[in-house]
């Protein structure tokens, strides 16, 4: 029973971890290309005759450096300071299953409020929110800058160039919501994928045992019954009850023998089919304990990366300590050379 938790939660771990991975690479930028393009292309469309950008690419470009990886980064960082609340869920929800505690209705009914109180509870003592206004706030500055001195007598454009900013950070922090809620639902559909899998292969185990029993069985009572048959209407009538009496004995020891023969047979078959479970179970334990290196493997990266975040916030922390240093040893050199 050990085993088998033990097989889901690192098949779960590693599909959630591959999702996540896809939402990055795939989902979450789609989502901020998308909404680039779009703002892009209404901006140039608002202001095209004006001449503030050459042409809508570079806009997009510029937006696009300003934006894109702030929230990509910003995501990363949420999926990661989620991914303990998730494989906390999920290991409570496997064992409770597989230990009979819970049923599979409840589990999903359960699973997405579980997921989200354990999201709340904020196990690494670290936050992450979807809110990106501080980073539309930097591609609005630059908008500013690049676009008031050539509207700013013209007071529709300036609202609506306005607009344009927060309708972008209004779709797209949508967008990013409506992406983490789906996968949440990913994930428990991977949970209930992987322990519905488990309830066949168990039953599929059991169905093959109660076959092999059943075959066997019937083979040797039809054996038995149709050489009887055989015998009775084909050969007893023809002889005495001397000779009759001789030939079932004979009968009988020929059919003891090919009882012993089948026995032999079948303690045979049972020696093979122990032996193939025996190999089985050896290469799933090998399977397993490849699965568990992979998880271990996969947490210390994780730890590295947690380890490799703290650092850099220590030294973006240590950087904006240094600013008003450097300003002020910059001011005092300036002093000097005055002087």
């Amino acid at each position: 029973m050990i085993g088998t938790i033990e097989r889901i939660k690192n098949s779960v771990l590693l599909k959630c971890s591959t999702l996540n991975d896809d939402i990055i690479s795939k989902t979450l930028v789609d989502i901020i290309d998308t909404g680039i393009y779009r703002f892009a292309e209404e901006m140039i469309n608002l202001l095209g005759g004006i001449g503030v950008w050459g042409n809508e690419e570079e806009l997009r470009n510029e937006t696009s450096e300003i934006i894109k990886n702030p929230i990509i980064k910003k995501i990363k960082r949420k999926l990661f300071i989620d991914s303990l609340a998730l494989q906390i869920t999920n290991d409570t929800f496997i064992e409770d299953y597989v230990n009979g505690n819970i049923t599979m209705d409840k589990l999903n009914n359960t699973y997405i409020k579980e997921l989200t109180n354990n999201k709340s509870s904020n196990q690494l003592n670290m936050t992450e929110d979807l809110n990106i206004s501080d980073i539309i706030d930097e591609l609005r500055i630059y908008v500013d800058r690049k676009t008031f001195p050539k509207i700013m007598e013209n007071k529709t454009l300036v609202n609506s160039v306005s607009n344009l900013v927060n309708g972008l950070k209004n779709e797209m922090q949508a967008n990013l919501e409506e992406m983490i809620k789906k996968a949440d639902s990913k994930y428990l559909d991977i949970l209930l994928k992987e322990l519905k899998d488990e309830v066949k292969e168990e039953k599929g185990e059991d169905d093959m045992m109660e076959n092999t029993s059943s075959v066997i069985d019937s083979i040797e009572i039809n054996d038995l019954f149709n050489n009887e048959q055989i015998e009775a209407n084909s050969k007893f009538e023809q002889y005495d009850d001397m000779t009759l009496f001789n030939k079932m004995i004979l009968s009988l020891n020929t059919e003891e023998e090919k009882l012993s023969r089948k026995e032999n047979k079948l303690k045979s078959d049972k020696e093979e089919v122990e032996k193939r479970l025996s190999d089985t179970n050896k290469n799933i334990e090998a399977n397993i304990e490849r699965e568990n290196m992979l998880s271990q493997r996969k947490l210390d990266l994780n730890a590295e990366e947690v380890e490799l975040n703290s650092k850099l916030s220590e030294a973006e922390v240590i950087f904006l300590n240094m600013k008003p240093l450097i300003k002020g040893l910059s001011k005092i050199k300036g002093g000097n050379e005055d002087e």
